[in-house]
């Protein structure tokens, strides 16, 4: 494989995204090697509907629509460096509980510099999600990253983020987090195959110290491509574990709170065309904690129709 076309593969594999749509400024635009456009419509059907950031679940199931739309831009205005932004939309609307339905709206830019020892760069990442059609959550990220490329087999990236999180109307939980996270990736079978393992760690300061806390994941992937009657297949294995210790006291359980969870998921994609594949993805997550909200199970499936261009 040759280094040009293994090191778009590694930064598609470990870009961290929320999306994003190229705002094509003229400058870019002009630089501009590539642009990719992906679209998608499921349906998922969820166990327990909950929402992470508001540590609410519902104990009860519901179907939900699933669309998703895309755009990414790449280019190289010099020949060690490159450039990349993007944006997406992803939406959830459910058949029964409308007030967990999520859309979310993401952009991103990314530039990176190919230095001879390691390559270093700098990416920024804004989502907007709205709950039930009305604003909820604006968040911003900023990123540091070093990468090196070692035989065309081990990618190694480590990575210190910011992030900024403002509620629209639970102020207490608007919040600065800051960490840093790590990822090593092994390349087999002619980077056909490979395994992922990463580690994040955060500490969040909330404007309520009741919702500070240190918090570390810890994760997992293994990823096949293969051909099976004639079309081309695509199975990924999926793990992580998250432990969150809060330091404030949480007036409900009159203590400090304690979360740990750990989440499993099964993806397989299989290659109608060239351009077009159906996704099917199963997800079960167990999560333990002291406050009886945060304290769950759920499994999510889903399967989608998937375009690109």
């Amino acid at each position: 494989m040759k280094n040009l076309t293994q090191k778009k593969l590694l930064s598609r594999l470990i870009a961290f995204s929320f999306g994003g749509m190229a705002l094509c400024a003229q400058p870019f635009c002009a630089v501009a090697a590539n642009v990719d456009f992906e679209v998608s419509a499921g349906a998922e059907q969820d166990s327990n509907l909950n929402i992470v950031e508001l540590d609410k679940n519902s104990n009860e199931s519901d179907t939900a629509l699933l669309l998703n739309a895309k755009v990414d831009a790449s280019g190289k205005p010099a020949e060690k460096l490159n450039l990349s932004g993007g944006y997406a939309f992803t939406s959830k609307t459910y058949q029964n509980h409308n007030e967990f339905d999520l859309a979310i709206h993401q952009l991103y830019a990314d530039a990176n510099y190919e230095f001879s020892l390691l390559t270093a760069g700098a990416s920024h990442h804004f989502a907007k999600a709205q709950l039930d059609g009305s604003d909820f959550l604006d968040l911003h990220q900023t990123s540091l990253y070093i990468s090196k490329l070692i035989n065309n087999t081990i990618y190694l990236r480590a990575a210190v983020n910011s992030q900024d999180k403002q509620f629209a109307k639970l102020s207490d939980r608007n919040a600065k987090n800051n960490g840093y996270s790590g990822d090593a990736f092994v390349f087999f079978n002619d980077g056909k195959t490979f395994v992922n393992i990463g580690v994040n760690k955060e500490k969040e300061n909330a404007r309520a110290k009741q919702f500070d806390y240190q918090g570390v994941t810890y994760k997992a992937k293994a990823s096949h491509k293969f051909t099976a009657l004639g079309k081309d297949n695509k199975l990924q294995l999926g793990w992580r574990y998250t432990t969150k210790d809060y330091s404030g006291i949480t007036p409900e359980i009159k203590a400090e709170r304690y979360d740990s969870g750990h989440a499993v998921d099964i993806n397989w994609e299989v290659s109608l065309t060239p351009r077009v594949s159906i996704e099917t993805k199963v997800e079960h997550g167990k999560y333990n904690s002291n406050f009886a909200s945060a304290d769950y199970s759920d499994t999510r499936a889903s399967i989608a129709i998937k375009a690109r261009f």
